[in-house]
């Protein structure tokens, strides 16, 4: 009797629709292209009269093509599974199914090897899009002559547009992991998805006690690059430098944009002197490479500092501020050179241990300089200075630590606390009747990135200051002053940083005026009251060109409305020249020393 003479197609096909089913809830728990495809293999082979499956992604060839994953209780015929030598009917299926991308079926040929293992019928079902990132194949075998046909392809179609739809889910999710984690416009990492890789690489060093190495590295004096030609140049320059040191990395290697003009590399079971050496190479290779701009070919720099697990830090945070650290005494000591973590004096640890325990302590204290109206010899304002007090009461002047702590990452947590301060000082002012002077507060950079402790220190000074400057938005007494050195290039980056201080009714000064490249483009963009002018012109303003670039400093900011100060004034005669000028206000050791105010 034939065996399949009363075939119940019915029943086969309602076999099939509940073996859908589970695929779609075995896919939904899914996001892996393989295992959505191997979830409809299990399902399908639920029929008894499946007796085989298998999936194969990736680049489809009908004559090279291996299995990736194989079900059934014919399995076994794969082990000594060849196309092109054992079966010329599943060949032929195969290779129609890939080269029209449409399903394709067949019996198998009596010459065949497949039909000693039970095999009567195959289907090949295509799967994703021909091409693509994600096209696979599906392969069904049937232990009866013309299933497929009897049950109707159409059951098999189904299962391949939940596989379709499945994978389109997948490719967006994958797209979208991709964005999140990589730059948009050089292509690598961002410093997300670097930090994700430097947790991984750091709990795998740890596990199997290996070393690692970071490299960070910095374009050259990039904000001219940008002044000079313009972010879109600016935008080629970074995106060249990526490509340069993209093409040095081994595979093992992660590379990724820390932000703005800076670069990481993290380097997997890379000691020290390893990295130091590819350091160097990196750092010719940058300089050797000419870069094509459309108005010239540019050569640009980069500073490296290098940091390694363990020596360095045995977590992320420290690693980060070590090789920070070297990073930028790379580019305080030269530029285009390469320091090392541990070359670095150990003395910025032992101002590190101290700014720490004096963070702790409440040691950290602002001092307060007068500035005053030089036409008028009025004490108009105050600037706040830092001020370290030992435990034994010696005090540490700021630019004995100020370095320290910007190579440790401290800088933020010392604005925080000069900057409660002062608004504390506010009161006391406004309670002996001096409500009416300014008080200059200098802002890092590190502080402004920190946006949730400023909006959480913002919103204790405005419940300790309502009473003296009175309802929000209008203007307050309180100046931030931050140099041209500290902003960032992008003028709308600048700006949404600063927006919390501005909305707050805080007035912007902006120090260290004509030091820079881009100080009168600030004046056009930023709403600035002040421009103190740099110093070491104030102390050369005897000088007559030096005398003439003062005059020009003041005639545009009375033009512009803004206030000027000149800091540095050590004599009488330095006060007359700037008088003479028009310079506004003035502030120095003639006027006096900056002076602790203990409540």
């Amino acid at each position: 009797m034939d065996e399949h003479r009363y075939f119940d197609v019915v029943n086969e096909r309602y076999i099939l629709s509940q073996a859908l089913l589970k695929a779609m809830a075995s896919i939904a728990r899914n996001t892996e292209p393989e295992i959505v495809l191997q979830a409809i293999c299990d399902s399908i082979t639920s029929s008894k009269r499946i007796k085989l499956a298998w999936m194969a992604m990736g680049e489809l060839n009908a004559t090279s093509i291996q299995p990736e994953y194989i079900v059934g209780p014919a399995a076994n015929y794969i082990e000594q599974f060849n196309l092109q030598q054992n079966s010329a009917t599943e060949l032929k299926s195969l290779n129609q199914a890939i080269q029209s991308w449409k399903t394709s079926t067949t019996n198998i040929d009596p010459q065949d090897t497949a039909l000693g293992f039970g095999l009567r019928s195959v289907i090949s079902l295509p799967v994703g899009q021909k091409n693509g990132m994600l096209a696979g194949i599906i392969m069904l075998y049937s232990d009866m002559p013309a299933y497929f046909e009897q049950v109707g392809t159409s059951f098999f179609s189904a299962f391949i547009h939940l596989a379709n739809s499945s994978l389109e889910q997948c490719t967006l999710l994958s797209e979208l992991t991709h964005l999140a984690s990589h730059d948009l416009l050089t292509g690598i990492l961002n410093r997300r998805g670097i930090q994700e890789c430097m947790e991984r690489e750091l709990s795998r060093s740890i596990r199997k006690n290996l070393p690692f190495s970071i490299l960070l590295f910095d374009i050259d004096r990039f904000k001219l690059v940008n002044d000079l030609l313009g972010h879109k140049e600016g935008d080629s320059v970074l995106k060249a430098v990526a490509d340069a040191i993209e093409q040095m990395m081994r595979i093992e290697d992660y590379f990724g944009r820390w932000g703005g003009e800076e670069f990481i590399c993290v380097m997997p079971e890379l000691n020290h002197h390893n990295a130091m050496q590819i350091a160097e190479r990196m750092r010719q290779h940058i300089k050797g490479t000419p870069i094509e701009s459309s108005s010239s070919t540019l050569n640009v720099t980069a500073s490296f500092g290098v940091a390694s697990y363990p020596e360095d830090g045995e977590n992320i945070d420290k690693l980060i501020a070590s090789v920070d650290a070297a990073l930028y005494q790379a580019k305080r000591t030269g530029r285009n050179k390469i320091v090392s973590s541990s070359a670095i004096k150990q003395d910025i640890y032992t101002i590190g241990n101290e700014l720490d325990s004096a963070l702790r302590d409440n040691r950290i204290v602002p001092a307060y300089q007068k500035i005053v109206d030089i036409r008028t010899g009025e004490i108009v304002a105050e600037e706040t200075r830092a001020r370290l007090i030992t435990p034994n009461g010696q005090m540490i002047y700021a630019n004995q630590f100020i370095d320290a702590a910007h190579q440790l990452q401290l800088l933020h947590e010392i604005d925080k606390n000069i900057i409660l301060q002062a608004f504390s000082h506010c009161i006391t002012q406004q309670n002996t009747g001096h409500n009416n002077i300014n008080c200059f507060l200098n802002i890092s950079a590190d502080l402004l990135h920190h946006r949730t402790l400023v909006d959480e220190m913002l919103s204790t000074a405005k419940t300790h200051c309502q009473s003296v400057s009175g309802p929000t938005g209008q203007n307050r007494h309180m100046v931030i002053k931050i140099s041209e050195r500290e902003l960032l290039t992008d003028i709308n980056t600048v700006l949404e940083l600063l927006t919390p201080f501005i909305d707050f009714g805080c007035k912007l000064a902006l120090d260290d005026f004509g030091s820079g490249y881009s100080s009168y483009k600030y004046l056009a963009d930023l709403p600035v009251s002040f421009i103190k002018i740099d110093g070491d012109l104030i102390k050369r303003v005897h000088e007559p060109k030096i005398h003439a670039i003062i005059q020009g400093i003041q005639d545009t900011a009375r033009q512009l409305e803004i206030t000027t100060l000149a800091e540095f004034i050590e004599d009488k005669s330095t006060e007359t020249i700037l008088k003479n000028i028009g310079i506004n206000w003035g502030q120095g050791y003639y006027y006096g020393e900056p002076e602790i105010h203990y409540h």
